[in-house]
């Protein structure tokens, strides 16, 4: 939430007056106890997530849980019964016990929770703990699959007491990747999945799936960008959906293989391993209709009437029955272990748009579609002397963001869209960031100063925006910035940079400009005469060992 924070308790303004005075209230009716127990849940997940981390893993999921919702519209917990609260397989790898130290903290928590030895301040939490790697989440339709990715996906964000998931989380860089019919996507290199794309008859161009453009993508180009943006905005682990991607995009069975002999499609299932091998990026997978997965995960989790059983060890058999590991992909290696190539690498891009080079500081936002999509606008209310973007200009330029999968409503899609016209402000000033360098530099910048700074920057528009403490703001309440967030949500929430970059790469009309990376290829010829060094050292070895031995006697 935006909250006004000036230096000087002498210039607060009404709106901070305001805030306070309602903070204050809340704590007495609440009381303090109440208000300790969401802290010591919050600072609970925090440490969870970093020792999941440190544990090279990439989610927890303790016993307990009540996983599914009250409904498709509640983030509600279902009552229990019905719903059976979540159990960790016995006698799995992936059953573990983490012991967390919370200080004083610790009496704030349930008590079943607490170790009860003497003054002990540490908790002990038992659940599932889902390795890095490729894991995959099975069963049949209606057993819970999704739920336990759903519940995976939200444990990026903090939850209160109650949620029934609030010891359920996962790493801060986990992204869920789905298709989406008719994205734009702009100068996106999907080479890695599709490639040798047919042209009709009569057209010359062929298309280029290393700088791919469409204003209407299908499900498997969609879902090729979106992986491929993943990628390139960091994240650490894909969490994927077999019900919500595209069928072409995920797998492709041997039968089909033998009949369709020139397909521009390779699969998802073919590059997860390559992928982590390559980039230590993990996928969590939900499958139940396509068996050939069998072959490439390291940890199987089936569930069946929501009970969860680790089926690694049966996958394993049922693989080696099916595939007997001859299967094999146009002569490149065993066809769902191929190797990342470098082809596949996302490439450095920035983003250069109509905001950028002409940016004018009466933009404003509006959430559209019930919080499905945003807009860019003039304040016809404020009209001033400034030259502006004419509205037709600015038609084009609006989001579409309701298969978004991990944003959480309008308030965060709203502060996403303060963030794009914050990233399009950095970007003009230093055209050699690339998107995950502006990225990183937004989320510095709101680790110092929340979004409190963001609308700030932006409503100084041709002032310092890259975080200088030295900058003093000149943002007042009533200002077009803060004009806009109030009449449109009232209030914002910080979102992650993965969905600031989805938003903002999603914005009809962006252009994504590649950067000239001299550096990585000097990088790369380095390693490719260490590699050639090894080379020749470890054949000076074979040698040695083929000379022929004499004996000391001789």
């Amino acid at each position: 939430m935006v909250i006004v924070d000036d230096e000087k308790k002498s210039e607060e303004s009404p709106w901070e007056l305001a805030a306070q005075s309602l903070l204050h209230q809340m704590m007495n009716h609440v009381g303090d106890d109440k208000i300790m127990e969401e802290v010591a849940c919050v600072t609970l997940q925090h440490k969870l997530r970093s020792q999941v981390t440190e544990m090279k893993a990439v989610a927890f999921i303790a016993d307990g849980s009540i996983l599914p919702r009250k409904s498709g519209t509640s983030d509600a917990p279902m009552a229990c019964p019905p719903a059976i609260p979540f159990k960790a397989p016995v006698d799995s790898t992936m059953s573990q016990e983490l012991t967390i130290d919370m200080g004083i903290l610790a009496k704030y928590l349930p008590s079943h929770l607490r170790r009860m030895e003497g003054n002990s301040t540490s908790i002990e939490l038992r659940g599932l703990l889902v390795p890095a790697g490729i894991t995959l989440i099975c069963g049949g339709g209606y057993h819970g699959k999704s739920t336990m990715l759903q519940t995976i996906a939200a444990g990026v964000y903090d939850k209160i007491p109650g949620d029934g998931r609030e010891y359920c989380v996962a790493i801060p860089d986990a992204v869920s990747v789905r298709a989406e019919d008719g994205r734009y996507v702009n100068n996106c290199n999907i080479s890695a999945f599709i490639s040798n794309l047919p042209t009709p008859p009569g057209v010359t161009k062929i298309v280029d799936t290393k700088k791919f453009s469409t204003s209407d993508s299908s499900g498997s180009t969609s879902q090729a960008a979106n992986v491929s943006e993943a990628i390139e905005m960091g994240c650490r682990a894909m969490l994927i959906d077999e019900d919500i991607s595209a069928a072409n995009f995920m797998a492709r069975d041997g039968r089909m293989r033998s009949l369709v002999m020139d397909e521009s499609i390779t699969p998802l299932l073919y590059r997860v391993n390559g992928l982590f091998n390559s980039h230590g990026i993990s996928s969590i997978v939900v499958v139940g209709g396509v068996g050939d997965w069998l072959d490439v995960p390291h940890n199987v989790i089936l569930l069946d009437k929501y009970i969860a059983t680790d089926a690694t060890a049966k996958a394993r058999s049922i693989s080696k029955q099916f595939s007997h590991g001859h299967v094999q992909y146009a002569g490149r290696g065993v066809v769902h272990r191929l190797e990342w190539e470098k082809s596949g690498t996302p490439i450095p891009r920035r983003p250069v748009d109509i905001f950028s080079q002409r940016f004018v500081r009466d933009v404003f936002i509006s959430i559209l579609d019930g919080g499905n999509g945003l807009s860019f606008h003039h304040d016809h209310d404020n009209d001033t002397e400034t030259t502006t973007l004419d509205d037709e200009d600015l038609e084009d330029y609006r989001i579409e963001a309701s298969k978004l999968e991990q944003l959480l409503g309008r308030k965060q899609l709203f502060a996403c869209g303060l963030c794009v016209l914050w990233i399009l402000q950095v970007g003009i000033k230093d055209p050699s960031l690339g998107l995950p360098h502006l990225l990183n530099k937004l989320d510095e910048t709101l680790d110092q100063g929340g979004l409190m700074k963001i609308l700030e920057d932006v409503n100084k528009g041709s002032g310092d925006v890259a975080g200088s403490s030295s900058s003093k703001s000149t943002a007042v309440i009533g200002s077009d910035p803060w004009k806009n967030l109030i009449e449109e949500v009232g209030c914002a929430e910080r979102p992650r940079k993965h969905e600031v970059g989805q938003t903002l790469t999603r914005m009809y009309g962006i252009q994504m400009e590649e950067i000239p990376m001299e550096d990585d290829l000097s990088a790369e010829e380095e390693a490719k005469r260490l590699a050639e060094e090894k080379r020749q050292e470890l054949l000076k070895i074979w040698e040695n060992r083929r000379k022929p031995r004499h004996s000391r006697f001789e």
